[in-house]
């Protein structure tokens, strides 16, 4: 291809591969089913269900931490407090002790027992009537008269005479006040005939004092551990308390049973209970300590508890005392202002429904009618109408569908554009030319001749000063392509023409972009260099500008964007074009705009080839004429002269001495597009003087910068 390619008459080099026509049976309209209606709820309902559910899921989420965060301080609390009961019950059953003692010293000391005590000889109904009567007057469940040996003389809660005489003695709490002369006092457990726990007291019944003084036996009552008790050890402990007995015997399994219990824990089966948090054994077997542990009673009400084993005189533990704390009762304050806030919240979700519902409607509108006009645009309707552009996401969104909208509208006017000037209806391929009379041509080489054994020559699609382009039918693979020839007077021993060739096909074969014409390969037949490339069907910018005059605005934008679009492509290769001009941009009827003949293209790091100043010097950038290295930048220049040509109708520089066109573009100022045409916008006239910024730096930066800032123009 040639150097300085001023005098090329390349025509429509072209694009798209021509497929063959496969017929296929139509499917009768009435039977297509109707398309489906979009389903599902409004976009405005979505979001005000959503803001609806997102607050209902706040304060859910808020209750449900607080709920959790109230049941673990509440645990944590009751675990402090119930610390306190060993303490507390230390001091209950130490006062509970000395009063019994005391009550039954008292009975002791009255003469009447004495006498009764000290008299042998009485009958055992005497000794009997006299054990139920101190039980009465003690308030008693059970009164114990013994003699001086510590054998059973009678009680209260057995018949006349039964278990009389049997011996006591070896009893903690008969022992002490025979041995020692002191009061005593034990639990006992009563299983035998009736079930109680019995908080028993002794004291010893003597007569005389100092030497005279005579140990004539003991009495003995038992106070039974009922519910009041309970009671009253549940208010001092601030829960409720139980005492659960062992009754399974010495030798066999633990087994827990109630003996006295607050009214809320009558009915809690304490040995599945225990049994459960694996406390059983260790606390009515061993006699360890047990808790704090969790139980619910069978109301439901959950408790924390805390076990105390209770052993008998003798050191064996028998029974428990059990305290336990409602966690319920001690959230009680905390569920009820939960549930005021509960039913505030759903009040205030009832009020800002409404108001959720028109923000909802607000926010979504602006989205519903872009809907709308995407519907409108897929019915080919573009004339719709947009929302307001806001500051936030859906203002971006709302720019970027009227960019798109107006992308459309300027393809839809360039595809228009286009097809009302062919030179045929239906046909986009412009005629086929007939070689210039006088010029070379080649062997086997011409309109319905074979070439190469492969390549159908079917018409003429341009002539350059190095080189002609065929259309042509490719044999092997059925499809129509571009055929590009070195004429034989270019082609000769010395030449650069070969090493040129072989240049464009390797830097063309690096980019695959729709707005650039693909190279397919470089080919030898008969000494004949030829490359093939794709065939694009359209016509050149050079003669769409030839036909009429300056471009409009809107489809000179759809071009210019697309030329910068091919541009980008090629710069990310790593290649620069330079020779893009008006005749190198074919324009199809679909408004696809190609960039071809890369005649003068190098790669970036080829670097300034000596001697060589190639490309058009109409549309050639100041450091493309002084010969120096290129950049893409200076791709960007030809870029702008051609944007001048397409808007304007005219080129920014006009000479017939190359000298002189050489040294406008190397020093003068381009002058003002507005001035050749008035209906230009600002910004598109700014950005076509940027382009032609005599230093590179001063030129936008690439191609993707430039095809934004035509973005911006609003035609």
């Amino acid at each position: 291809m040639p150097i300085d390619t001023d005098s090329d008459e390349t025509g429509p080099l072209a694009a798209s591969e021509v497929s063959p026509v496969h017929t296929t049976p139509t499917l009768p309209l009435a039977s297509l089913p109707p398309e489906a209606p979009p389903a599902g709820m409004r976009l405005a309902t979505r979001l005000a269900l959503a803001t609806a559910g997102l607050l209902v899921a706040c304060l859910g989420l808020a209750l449900a931490f607080a709920t959790w965060r109230a049941n673990d301080v509440t645990r944590r609390k009751i675990e402090e407090n119930l610390k306190a009961v060993p303490d507390i019950y230390k001091s209950f059953e130490g006062a509970e002790s000395g009063a019994r003692r005391q009550q039954v010293r008292s009975m002791a000391e009255q003469p009447g027992t004495k006498a009764l005590i000290a008299e042998a000889g009485a009958s055992p109904e005497t000794l009997h009537d006299s054990a139920v009567d101190f039980a009465r007057s003690l308030g008693a469940g059970v009164v114990f008269l013994f003699d001086g040996r510590g054998r059973l003389l009678a009680r209260s809660d057995r018949g006349v005479g039964e278990d009389s005489g049997r011996d006591f003695s070896a009893v903690t709490w008969v022992r002490e006040p025979l041995g020692k002369g002191t009061e005593s006092s034990a639990y006992i457990l009563e299983v035998s005939r009736y079930r109680a726990l019995l908080l028993v007291a002794a004291a010893p019944v003597v007569q005389g004092a100092g030497s005279e003084r005579v140990l004539n036996g003991v009495i003995a009552a038992g106070f039974p551990i009922d519910d009041a008790r309970a009671e009253e050890l549940g208010k001092m402990m601030s829960g409720d308390a139980a005492f659960v007995a062992n009754v399974g015997g010495r030798s066999g399994p633990p087994r827990a049973v109630v003996m006295a219990a607050t009214r809320r824990l009558k009915a809690v089966p304490f040995q599945t209970v225990l049994q459960g948090v694996g406390a059983l054994d260790p606390l009515l077997g061993k006699g360890e300590p047990a808790g704090p542990f969790e139980f619910r009673a069978p109301g439901g009400d959950a408790y924390v508890a805390t076990a105390l084993p209770i052993r008998s005189g003798g050191g064996d533990p028998i029974a428990s005392l059990v305290v336990a704390r409602s966690q319920d009762a001690e959230l009680a304050p905390f569920r009820q202002i939960r549930r005021g806030i509960l039913w505030t919240g759903l009040a205030v979700l009832l009020v800002s429904l409404p108001a959720a519902v028109a923000l909802a409607r607000r926010i979504s509108q602006p989205i519903v009618q872009l809907a709308q006009g995407a519907e409108a645009i897929r019915g080919g309707q573009l004339d719709i109408a947009l929302p307001h552009a806001r500051g936030d996401e859906v203002g971006s969104l709302a720019r970027a569908f009227a960019a798109m909208v107006a992308e459309l509208k300027q393809k839809a006017a360039l595809e228009a554009w286009v097809a009302e000037i062919l030179r045929r209806p239906g046909d986009v391929t412009m005629a086929a030319r007939n070689v210039p009379a006088g010029a070379p041509s080649l062997a086997g080489l011409g309109v319905g001749k074979l070439f190469a054994r492969r390549y159908y020559v079917l018409s003429v699609l341009g002539q350059g000063g190095m080189g002609t382009v065929y259309r042509v039918q490719d044999r092997e693979l059925n499809e129509e392509v571009a055929l590009k020839v070195l004429l034989e007077h270019a082609f000769g021993l010395g030449t650069e023409a070969v090493e040129v060739l072989k240049q464009e096909t390797r830097l063309a074969r690096m980019i695959t972009h729709q707005n650039v014409v693909r190279v397919f390969d470089l080919g030898e037949s008969e000494g004949t260099y030829f490359l093939t490339m794709e065939y694009v069907p359209g016509t050149t910018l050079t003669e769409l500008l030839e036909r009429r005059g300056p471009l409009d605005l809107a489809p000179g934008l759809q071009i210019a964007k697309q030329i910068c679009r091919g541009l980008a492509a090629v710069h990310k290769a790593g290649v620069i074009h330079g020779d893009l001009k008006p005749r190198n941009v074919m324009v199809m009827a679909s408004g696809v705009v190609k960039l071809m003949d890369f005649g003068v293209a190098r790669g970036t790091s080829l670097g300034k080839q000596e001697g060589m100043v190639g490309g058009s010097l109409h549309y050639m950038s100041p450091e493309q004429a002084r010969g120096a290295e290129l950049d893409p930048q200076s791709d960007l220049y030809s870029a702008g002269v051609t944007f001048f040509e397409m808007f304007t109708g005219r080129r920014p520089f006009e000479s017939e001495d190359r000298a002189e066109l050489r040294r406008t573009h190397l020093y003068e100022h381009p002058p003002d597009p507005r001035t050749r045409r008035s209906d230009m916008p600002d910004l598109l006239a700014q950005v076509i003087l940027a382009c032609l910024e005599k230093s590179r730096v001063k030129r936008p930066p690439t191609a993707s910068d430039l095809e934004r800032a035509l973005l911006r123009i609003r035609v």
